[in-house]
């Protein structure tokens, strides 16, 4: 008689809202949300990511889902490959994307992506967070991320090497099982070439801001 796989194997839909938040500085208001969601078992899985934002009380500019497969290459590595679509801002491109995601312990994880799109532009991002436990219903959670772009698009105000960094710290409560609340502060800054495009241009070239929202869980 065949043997039912192990609990752990079976497949399963989880995932959920990283945050939605609303971020103020300066006068300006932007909303923005970060989700995922897989379904698949410890090895190999399929994962929807969407992202997006767009100023208070105006139109959302910025819509952004990613479709990958996911397979674990250890119990701490997943390696991915898919495909993104940006339905926001105008034009809508599309990028065949490779990436991998870890974790190092239970209060560490990390992942970095990499984007070639239908004009042949190569750019990537990469992110870490770090969990560090209060309390058991309060954390804080620092994260730090940055992108980069193998060529120069003078036109986008994109500069070749690292164009942006944002170093965030939110304070979590857990409200229950499925869902937190926070507060914190986040600041992002372009660097390098993009900088100095971004200067040449007048344009702001860092910002600090208060960060309220709310994240929850399948």
């Amino acid at each position: 008689m065949a043997q039912e796989p192990a609990e752990e194997d079976k497949a399963a839909l989880s995932g959920g809202f990283d945050f939605i938040e609303v971020r103020a500085g300066k006068g300006d208001e932007i909303f923005l949300w970060d989700g995922s969601f897989s379904y698949g078992d410890s090895t190999d899985q399929l994962m929807l990511m969407v992202e997006g934002g767009g100023a208070v009380g105006n139109r959302i500019d910025d819509v952004q889902a990613r479709l990958l497969y996911g397979r674990s290459i250890s119990d701490n590595v997943v390696l991915l490959a898919g495909v993104r679509h940006d339905f926001q801002p105008h034009p809508h491109d599309s990028y065949a994307m490779v990436g991998v995601q870890g974790s190092i312990g239970s209060r560490v994880s990390w992942e970095g992506y990499a984007f070639l799109s239908d004009d042949g532009l190569v750019t990537g991002d990469a992110q870490v967070i770090y969990q560090l436990p209060i309390t058991d219903k309060i954390y804080i959670e620092p994260r730090a991320a940055i992108a980069w772009s193998a060529q120069r698009v003078e036109a986008d105000g994109v500069g070749a090497g690292f164009t942006d960094a944002e170093a965030s710290v939110r304070l979590r409560f857990r409200l229950n099982d499925k869902i937190n609340a926070f507060v914190g502060v986040a600041h992002e800054r372009l660097l390098s070439d993009s900088r100095e495009l971004a200067r040449a241009q007048g344009e702001t070239l860092q910002s600090t801001m208060a960060v309220a929202g709310f994240g929850f869980s399948l």
